[in-house]
């Protein structure tokens, strides 16, 4: 897995995943359980590097990559885990 801080990553393009909830404290909750990414595109599809931090789980992160492949046209994802 790559490692980088937020800095060294960069901007991201977006982010991985949705916040269904209407309810404040609800949506703050989901809202930790989404992952920046960035892109690169081809041909074939879009490349995507999602940033993983600290309080991300690994549920988290199947959640956004599942979130990519439903919502965009995947090629590849790789994960960046953040340096604390």
């Amino acid at each position: 897995m790559n490692k980088a801080t937020f800095k060294e990553w960069g901007s991201p393009h977006g982010i991985a995943g949705s916040i269904p909830s209407l309810n404040r404290e609800e949506a703050t909750e989901q809202a930790k359980t989404i992952l920046f990414y960035r892109m690169g595109l081809s041909v074939r599809g879009g490349y995507f590097d999602l940033l993983k931090e600290p309080h991300h789980t690994d549920e988290d992160v199947k959640k956004a990559k599942n979130w990519l492949y439903t919502n965009q046209d995947v090629v590849n994802i790789i994960v960046t885990q953040e340096l604390a």
